[in-house]
């Protein structure tokens, strides 16, 4: 009898866990069970289980992390060419973000008094404008959904989409019938390609809100997100706010927060973030209000509407993409207006390691930065020049009506603008009695400092050949080639960091651009998988494996000129390198 009992209670127990693990099994599949969007039916909901309100940070972490691996793996040959074409097209993981839901749970990295902050009944209503082109669907109709979903209604005046002219058809009659029931949604196509800059320009112009809230096509905002970015323009219509920026990661969309910065810039006129002072970071944390900002990224920021006609808009001058943004920072600054960073409000971001697309013409960032230096920087334009010194042939346009403009403004001076909001960088100031090589070597203007663990030639071995740029050294996507060795000369003396990355003569880091035949080239330093370089052997001749690409460093040839590819590693001797310390 003892026996039939305890047989019936081990027969129970497999009993209960089966049916346990069927349990926990469907939950997990259904809470996460994806649709393909070519439907373009809507995604809402597929998360409705998962409570979002209340959920601690680190539980929605940990529950997209393990879901957003599973999810992301590539397990067939299909599967690899879906990743592929979608890195190819867009520079993120286009297969994984088909594959999510429009509204996904996302941890709350507010401060916790944030959250206690009461805002105004009467916070203007905002005309959210987002412009593309060529954008992935599932990563522009998320920035939608999570704007409707995550917003009070009343705030939301309208949501301005502007197509620049895009190629891909599921962005024209496919996404006009998906939007029909998105009243607030208003889509408007360009017969012509505008570029981001004169994009925005025309979606503030059909924009009829009190405020107008510029978003990039691929974010996803966060609770409360609005409201604190609104309270920054309601109590001083002269202040442009923008939102902290989380990161989206491009590979696994893993939800990131950032840490709290501010925009700042170096003398190549690059926009870059700068930490905040730690009296200014205790300060923010124990009361988390809007802190000034010297610049902002330009993607995502919130200003009056009828202030940013007053101001000037955009440039109309400048084409595409690039220096609009430090362009609108020194205006706003200059002009008597006020840009601060909002604690309180964050937006997540991907944060591609290319852009997919580039200038269909010339390289518009540097005709951009001209303008803008000669408009706003007075006489502190000549340290521009001194790193730039080619940019002094290139044609920027006619700048009349913009240098009118900061008269009809009675616009500040650039140096009441460092003395006054940006001192740091009166203590950055290129030597000009200094040569340029000079001068990157001892990091004066580079913007940030790297801990670097090794410097020399590097040298490939079986031609006994040096590898420089094919240019110069400030040639940002020139290929790098084999030369005869001249030590001493920082034509090819290279820089190895703590972060891995090769970098010459200081400045432009060694790295691989998968859609040009995987050709090493030199590029801004971004700390990139494309970038980071990992030594593979034991003695001092070893390969040089690119994280990237998983491929190893290979001349094409033995001969001077021969110029760098990444291949597929193997024991051949054109792929032996090695760094002759100096």
């Amino acid at each position: 009898m003892l026996r039939i009992k305890r047989s019936r209670l081990i027969i129970a127990l497999i009993i209960f866990s089966v049916v346990f693990w069927f349990i926990l099994y469907w939950n997990f599949t259904s809470i996460y069970a994806h649709h393909k969007y070519a439907r373009l039916r809507p995604r809402l909901g597929v998360h409705d289980t998962l409570p979002n309100k209340g959920l601690e940070s680190d539980d929605v972490q940990i529950y997209s992390e393990i879901y957003l691996e599973n999810l992301g793996k590539v397990v067939t040959a299909d599967d690899q060419r879906n990743y592929d074409a979608g890195y190819h097209t867009h520079a993120f993981n286009q297969m994984l973000s088909d594959k999510l839901s429009y509204i996904r749970p996302l941890p709350d990295f507010r401060n916790r008094r944030c959250k206690e902050i009461d805002y105004p009944q009467d916070l203007p209503s905002a005309s959210i404008v987002i412009c593309f082109f060529n954008e992935a669907l599932s990563a522009l109709l998320r920035t939608v959904h999570t704007v409707l979903e995550r917003s009070p209604a009343n705030l939301i005046h309208e949501i301005i989409l502007v197509d620049d002219n895009s190629d891909m058809d599921y962005l024209k009659t496919e996404l006009d019938t998906y939007l029909k029931s998105y009243p607030k949604v208003k889509l408007f196509h360009s017969e012509e390609r505008l570029g981001l800059i004169r994009a925005r320009m025309y979606g503030a112009k059909q924009a009829t809100g009190q405020v107008l809230l510029f978003l990039d096509s691929h974010c996803e905002v966060t609770t409360g997100w609005l409201e604190p970015l609104l309270a920054a323009v309601k109590t001083d219509p002269h202040t442009v706010s923008v939102p902290v920026m989380d990161i989206i990661n491009a590979d696994s969309f893993f939800y990131e927060a950032s840490d709290l910065v501010r925009g700042g810039f170096n003398w190549g006129m690059h926009y870059q973030w700068d930490p905040l002072p730690p009296d200014l970071t205790k300060k923010i944390f124990e009361k988390p209000e809007p802190y000034p900002s010297p610049t902002m990224a330009g993607g995502l920021f919130a200003i009056d509407r009828n202030y940013f006609h007053h101001l000037g808009e955009y440039d109309s001058g400048m084409e595409v993409w690039g220096g609009e943004n430090l362009e609108l920072s020194f205006r706003i600054w200059q002009c008597g207006g006020h840009l601060v960073i909002v604690p309180c409000s964050r937006v997540g971001h991907i944060f591609r390691k290319r852009r997919p697309y580039g200038a269909p013409v010339h390289d518009s960032f540097t005709r951009n930065t001209l303008r803008m230096v000669h408009v706003w920087l007075d006489e502190y334009k000549k340290y521009y020049f001194h790193i730039n010194p080619r940019a002094e042939d290139i044609e920027f346009g006619n700048i009349t009506g913009r240098v009118q403009l900061r008269k009809n403004l009675n616009c500040k001076s650039f140096k009441w603008y460092l003395e006054n909001i940006y001192p740091e960088q009166l203590t950055k100031l290129p030597d000009l009695s200094q040569s340029l090589h000079a001068q990157a070597v001892d990091n004066n203007f580079r913007p940030s400092k790297v801990i670097i663990r090794a410097r020399g030639l590097l040298k490939h071995v079986s031609s006994g050949l040096c590898v420089q740029s094919e240019k110069t050294v400030y040639d940002k996507r020139a290929l790098v080639q084999l030369a005869m060795c001249k030590p001493g000369d920082k034509d090819q003396l290279w820089f190895e960091s703590e972060q891995k990355d090769l970098r010459l003569a200081n400045l432009l880091c060694l790295d691989v651009n998968q859609d040009e035949g995987l050709y090493a080239r030199l590029m801004k330093c971004k700390g990139s998988n494309p970038q980071t370089w990992i030594w593979s052997g034991k003695d001092s001749n070893r390969q040089l494996m690119n994280y990237g690409t998983a491929e190893c460093l290979a001349a094409t040839g033995v001969e001077p000129g021969a110029l760098l590819k990444t291949e597929k590693c193997s024991e051949s001797p054109l792929m032996l390198f090695k760094l002759v310390i100096t």
